[in-house]
């Protein structure tokens, strides 16, 4: 065990194993119990087990924990000054396990959730505010992203998960469809389709768009490529929703987005038209194959039971993982 020496020439003995667990629980009943048959059928072990966890435990420690008798059991000056550390020391050793306990249930830990273009979406600050009331215990970063990423920080790994909106380059990622929105066109409010509800793609073909380096199968379904001749004449270049916006309000380019956005407040000196005869955008939580932990689970669990606060309009049925 070894010793240490004080200023004054004093020996005392240097603890070099700590107690066990199992040791600390023996004493704390001894010591709650005052009685070794008890304090035994407390913990279902046999007294004779008890007894020498107890004698090995003072070994260890160097002192005396109790004065026995053949009529009585009482903790000494010692056991009673040391029975606090001991209760401290078991109930830091319970928090541990529950709190590992918590976080292999994805119920505790940091959840990093990416937002690709959908913070407009009435589902996103809902589905937040109920995962985060939920489970409390789970630190939430949220983070945007613009049109340069539209897998929400997933390919870069600065996401745990992310709400997106597919088709994505298939790099490893994994979706599970919560719903559908339709496109509206982006438009000046002095442009000659303005004032229409709704128009054909035909009529947009040969406005001047937006272009962005991103993934190519995303922006090839806002570009709406399938439609098109050939590649469309660009007006500006952008890297986000507002920069669309504001090219749009300039009159120098046009481009898609989803009617979240163009529900969420009153633009000013913009009109949103519906595209008819185009697929709607298919609204996803995302996250990488390699990655799906429960925390994720739980995520995509509740963002299922949450779709049905999506804007009307057709609806994608809601996937299980």
């Amino acid at each position: 065990m070894g010793t240490r020496t004080d200023a004054f020439g004093w020996c005392y003995p240097r603890l070099q194993v700590r107690p066990e667990l199992r040791q600390l629980q023996y004493f704390i009943a001894v010591a709650e119990e005052l009685n070794f048959t008890r304090a035994a059928e407390r913990l279902n072990v046999v007294q004779q087990s008890l007894s020498a966890g107890i004698a090995q435990l003072e070994a260890l420690l160097g002192i005396k924990l109790f004065e026995r008798t053949t009529r009585s059991v009482r903790l000494t000056n010692a056991g009673g000054a040391w029975l606090p550390y001991a209760r401290e020391a078991l109930a830091t050793a319970d928090r541990a396990a529950e709190a590992a306990r918590d976080l292999a249930a994805g119920r505790a830990g940091r959840f990093r959730v990416g937002l690709a273009a959908t913070a407009a979406l009435d589902l996103t600050p809902r589905l937040l505010g109920a995962f985060a009331e939920r489970f409390p215990l789970v630190e939430l970063a949220i983070e945007h992203f613009d049109c340069h990423d539209p897998s929400g920080g997933l390919r870069e790994r600065r996401s745990d998960v992310a709400i997106v909106r597919p088709p994505l380059t298939d790099d490893g990622l994994e979706l599970v469809a919560i719903g559908t929105e339709r496109r509206f066109a982006v438009l000046s409010a002095d442009h000659p389709l303005a004032d229409r509800a709704t128009v054909d793609f035909a009529e947009l073909a040969d406005e001047p768009w937006i272009d962005i380096e991103t993934d190519p199968i995303w922006w090839d379904f806002w570009r709406v490529a399938e439609l098109r001749s050939g590649p469309p004449r660009i007006g500006a270049i952008c890297r986000s929703c507002a920069e669309l916006l504001e090219a749009a309000r300039a009159g120098t380019a046009t481009g898609l987005v989803g009617e979240s956005v163009a529900r969420a407040q009153s633009w000013p000196q913009l009109a949103f038209v519906e595209v008819r005869e185009i697929p709607p955008a298919t609204l996803a939580i995302a996250w990488r194959s390699d990655s799906l932990g429960p925390t994720v689970r739980n995520f995509v669990t509740l963002a299922t039971d949450f779709s049905t606060l999506l804007p009307s309009g057709p609806r994608t049925q809601p996937a299980t993982v």
